[in-house]
């Protein structure tokens, strides 16, 4: 009688033209339909945050030490970093690959009458600048972010990507942003200091309006804009290294009256997951001075890391409402057996069959419904994963709408990754949830009275 319950339910899920048969049907698509909606739900948002945070670890500063003082080296105040010193002192630590100089702020850039602000860094360029290196992955090889090339004989073109170079007078910007102000690589940017640019207003607002003409060019050419022509000579992929710009140290320092000084120095390290913990460490030893603080890619970031996480928390337990619905089919499914099959109950339980063995044809049968559904949801829903940035196009060239905006998610296609303890737990809560709908009604139907039954079923 081991294999009499499995025999049993087999049989009772053959098709025929009735209910039953429709029914059943329509539990194994709840369940399908549940298990596959999760699957491409739960891959989509692993992989967007596996991506993106792959994505900021490619092109953020893992930490940065800066001053944090105001007043470091006035009269009362902390006494003045030699960041020279401090720079030599982090790059002999285990953990770093490297330490550089920054210097940070935003720029006014100018080309062809378009004026926009835009966060610049400028960086050293060394061999043994980890950043700079990372950074030179993201060059925009497409044509609009590279320099047209055409042969005087054949008149083909063909397209070079820029050079990732900050030795002279030269500027990178994402390839956004240079579609926005209309430069290409190759192209002269006049690049403004905005603290210039901001004193250039508040003193010609200080100007009297009453002012005669003459006297008002006076004062006008007093007013002078920091602003520098440098060379555009890459644009980066904005998709995947940000919307910052880079220039050379020596030009913001500048633009950002620093003279010799630097805003920071930007640490790479062996293990940027590490950094929280590298840097706690460093600052507890008393490496970083009194007037110095410093921050992380995480701690820039972590407040989106941690909204992804939640969004797919509260995502899980949203679609886990679909499953408890194909749970409720199978239930559905298996009152409506127990049902019909009653006479039956009635003599195989006369003959001395045992209630859990009534109990195990019943909930086999459930079992059965929810592994081919579970089947046909993963391969549903691993056929959609395969086609959804096609989805994603279609959709938009039908309700003109992109449901997944590159300036939100950060990235130009939709990312999947596919993690095998969410595949695991999927599956296990589809066949459990179906398991225990079926249990109730089976167990009902188990302590029927044999008499009875026959009874009625006759």
């Amino acid at each position: 009688m081991t294999s009499a319950p499995l025999f049993l339910a087999l049989r009772y899920l053959r098709p025929t033209r009735s209910f039953i048969s429709v029914i059943t049907v329509i539990s194994m698509l709840g369940v399908m339909l549940g298990v596959g909606v999760l699957v491409f739900v739960m891959s989509v948002f692993s992989g967007w945050q596996r991506e993106f945070r792959q994505m900021l670890i490619g092109f953020e500063p893992h930490a940065m030490v800066q001053p944090v003082s105001a007043h470091e080296g006035e009269p009362g105040g902390p006494k003045p970093v030699d960041w020279r010193e401090l720079q030599k002192t982090l790059a002999q630590r285990p953990e770093i690959v490297s330490a550089v100089p920054v210097a940070e702020g935003v720029v006014v850039v100018e080309n062809t009458g378009n004026l926009q602000g835009v966060s610049v860094i400028g960086l050293t360029d060394e061999k043994d600048n980890a950043l700079l290196q990372k950074l030179k992955k993201h060059i925009a090889e497409d044509a609009g972010g590279s320099t047209k090339i055409v042969d005087e004989y054949t008149g083909k073109v063909s397209y070079r990507p820029g050079k990732f170079d900050l030795r002279d007078d030269t500027i990178v910007i994402s390839d956004k942003f240079a579609r926005e102000i209309g430069a290409k690589v190759g192209d002269t940017l006049v690049v403004h200091a905005a603290d210039s640019v901001n004193q250039f207003i508040r003193q010609v607002r200080e100007i009297p309006e009453d002012t005669e003409e003459k006297k008002r060019a006076e004062a006008l050419d007093n007013v002078t804009v920091l602003s520098k022509d440098l060379k555009l000579i890459a644009t980066l992929r904005a998709d995947t290294a940000g919307p910052r710009g880079y220039v050379p140290l020596h030009v913001a320092q500048e633009f950002f009256n620093l003279d010799s000084n630097v805003s920071g120095i930007e640490l790479e390290l062996k293990d940027p997951d590490e950094v929280e913990r590298v840097m706690d460490k460093i600052y507890l030893s008393g490496v970083l001075p009194e007037s110095w603080g410093y921050r992380t890619w995480i701690q820039e970031h972590g407040m989106m890391l941690e909204s992804v996480e939640n969004q797919r928390t509260m995502m899980w337990f949203l679609l886990l409402f679909i499953m408890l619905v194909a749970a409720i089919c199978v239930m559905n499914t298996t009152i409506t057996v127990t049902v019909k099959k009653r006479r039956e109950i009635g003599i195989l339980t006369a003959l001395g069959t045992r209630a859990w063995q009534i109990i195990a044809i019943f909930v086999s049968q459930a079992g059965i419904v929810a592994l081919v559904g579970v089947v046909a949801g993963l391969a549903g829903g691993f056929f959609v994963l395969g086609i959804r940035n096609w989805l994603r196009d279609q959709i938009a060239n039908i309700t003109g709408r992109d449901i997944f905006p590159q300036d939100i998610y950060f990235l130009s296609s939709i990312p999947a990754y596919t993690n095998l303890s969410d595949l695991l737990t999927i599956c296990a809560t589809a066949v459990a949830l179906c398991l225990l709908a079926a249990l109730v009604p089976s167990w009902f139907a188990a302590r029927v009275d044999p008499a009875v039954a026959l009874r009625d079923g006759g």
